[in-house]
């Protein structure tokens, strides 16, 4: 059960910060000897190669624009970064436990990366440079809240990740809405000029 817990925070973690998951997991095992974090994690040249990576992340996703590439790129890597821990948190017990825990880690950092993808497309279009590095900000503060409950409170990481996605789920439904009724507007704006 605690697998599970584990898999649905660390899951939504690697759907905004997928290094830092990794990172932290691995860090975290090597220094406090948890036996929930697989050995794999906690080798010296995964801790070398996603710190590296996670600096990147952090300075990749400040920048106005070059972020939202960056989240394009992501789509593939967050999911399948969420399905490898919960592969590897799963793989304890047996492999059709595995395999579940790596579909759910992966559907959960999915369902986290398009909610965010689709939140900082919105606010690349504002016209000033400094809220975009704030919402990234934001996203920081929220993946290293969400990954220390992930380890010290799992049940409470996996509440509240349950909660993170249903949000995600209203503002992408919200958005979406809204730019159709902005371009159906601007349609029937266009059709009115053209009239004679």
């Amino acid at each position: 059960m605690e697998a599970l817990m584990m898999t649905l925070g660390s899951g939504w973690v690697s759907g905004i910060r997928p290094y830092f998951m990794i990172f932290l997991l691995g860090l975290s095992g090597r220094l406090f000897d948890l036996e929930q974090v697989p050995g794999v994690l906690q080798r010296t040249d995964l801790l070398v190669i996603t710190g590296i990576l996670l600096v990147v992340d952090l300075a990749a996703d400040k920048i106005a624009f070059l972020d939202s590439f960056w989240d394009q790129l992501h789509t593939v890597v967050r999911p399948i970064a969420g399905g490898a821990i919960g592969f590897l948190l799963g793989g304890e017990t047996d492999t059709t436990t595995a395999i579940v825990m790596a579909v759910l880690g992966a559907a959960t950092a999915f369902g986290a990366h398009s909610a965010k993808a689709t939140a900082r497309a919105v606010v690349n279009v504002s016209p000033e440079p400094v809220s975009n590095a704030l919402v990234s900000t934001g996203e920081d503060v929220a993946a290293v809240v969400m990954g220390l409950l992930t380890i010290l409170l799992p049940a409470l990481a996996a509440l509240l990740a349950l909660v993170l996605l249903g949000l995600g789920i209203w503002l992408i439904v919200r958005l979406r809405r809204a730019y159709r009724g902005l371009r159906d507007r601007l349609r029937a704006s266009r059709a009115d000029r053209a009239r004679p």
